[in-house]
């Protein structure tokens, strides 16, 4: 459970642990709503009750009092009860209450603080014709159970973030390492390939010019080389981007463009592909290395996807840059989709499904637009707004 998660795994733990315990404790709060109303309604009926009771004890010692021919001692029948004797004009006789004004025409009533009982003698008893009884328990009560339930959903609700948070990296840590594995399995494959890349592309350099050398051969080579080449440095990107700094350098985007071609000429030849260009000067501020990948990769995928014997016509103007291939097409479905890694819509061409992503996420720091239109069977034109220089 000591996995160290990355930023957007935090963020999606945050947010999932924030969902968790918002829902539970609205759950518990709800539950503890529904208790405290029917403890409540069960403290009132207790109150009441005991003041019914204490109001026919009181009654009960004037009658006693009257059959002896005794005087009444007035005094009050429970230690948590405040009493109060009226005559019949409402003056008080004996009283203990807290409150001066008692609404002796209602039976039982509540304010603020109090809870009343009013007992109504049939006939007077020394004078005496209501008995008024008076209790802050109900209040203290409601204050002790809001206390209790309040303590209560705390620690439930601590309870519940601490199990949360235990789930939430239960289920992390097995995607977690399936992401470690594929990282490192990009990681060493870089490195891998990067070793007979170098190698191949030595052997080429020595012995280009030789005569005695088949030029299919070496053609055959040189175009493997570049293909090589290519997945290293798709590779390579996706496994160190986080790490590499963005070195801004201005540059023509139209000889970036040249460069590009020229790499992927033999291989266009290869499939009796044309590559046709009609390129505008245009200056732009940025990574040189990683534009070059976003050109290359879109390059790379027009060749891939195109028909045999058809052209690739680039176009760059008015900062505009549209790749156009006459190929199998992409279905609307399937646009919105094609920019996700490892997305790969045409099984049986190859490739790890990562060019596009590595488009996407260079346009997205440069906040160029990207664009698709595309037709089954008839090709695709990739459209990419580079926005103005400074």
């Amino acid at each position: 459970m000591g996995t160290i998660l990355n930023k957007d795994e935090k963020r999606a733990l945050i947010k999932f642990l924030s969902v968790y315990i918002i829902s539970s404790m609205l759950l518990v709060g709800t539950i503890g709503f529904l208790y405290y109303n029917k403890e409540v309604v069960s403290i009132d009926d207790q109150c009441s009750i005991a003041m019914t009771n204490a109001a026919m004890m009181i009654e009960k010692d004037l009658m006693n009092a009257k059959m002896k021919g005794e005087a009444y001692k007035f005094k009050i029948p429970k230690e948590n009860l405040n009493a109060a004797l009226f005559d019949e004009n409402g003056k008080a006789i004996y009283s203990t209450l807290e409150s001066n004004k008692v609404y002796l025409s209602k039976k039982a009533y509540t304010n603020n603080i109090h809870q009343y009982h009013i007992h109504s003698l049939d006939k007077p008893l020394f004078g005496i014709k209501y008995i008024a009884l008076e209790s802050n328990i109900v209040q203290k009560e409601k204050i002790k159970l809001l206390a209790k339930i309040g303590t209560i959903i705390f620690i439930v609700t601590i309870f519940l973030g601490f199990v949360g948070y235990y789930l939430s990296r239960l289920l992390i840590s097995p995607i977690k390492s399936k992401v470690e594995q594929l990282n490192s399995f990009i990681k060493d494959s870089a490195h891998d390939i990067n070793t007979p890349v170098s190698a191949l592309m030595m052997s080429i350099s020595s012995i280009r010019g030789k005569e005695k050398i088949d030029q299919k051969v070496m053609k055959h080579i040189s175009i493997s080389a570049k293909l090589i080449s290519q997945i290293y440095n798709s590779l390579s990107f996706l496994a160190f981007n986080e790490h590499d700094k963005y070195l801004n350098e201005e540059f023509d985007l139209a000889d970036t463009i040249q460069e590009s071609v020229r790499f992927f000429d033999e291989i266009a030849a290869s499939k009796g592909n044309t590559i046709s260009c009609k390129l505008e000067s245009t200056k732009v501020y940025m990574d040189k290395s990683r534009i070059q990948k976003v050109i290359n990769n879109l390059l790379s995928n027009a060749l891939k996807y195109s028909y045999p014997k058809t052209n690739i016509e680039i176009v760059l103007e008015d900062r505009v840059l549209s790749i156009k291939d006459e190929g199998i097409g992409i279905s609307k479905e399937d646009i919105e989709s094609i920019f996700d890694r490892y997305e790969r819509k045409a099984k049986d061409q190859g490739g790890f499904g990562i060019g596009l992503d590595i488009v996407k996420s260079v346009c997205d720091f440069y906040g160029i637009k990207i664009s698709v239109e595309s037709e089954i069977s008839k090709g695709s034109i990739f459209y990419l707004r580079f926005p103005k220089a400074g």
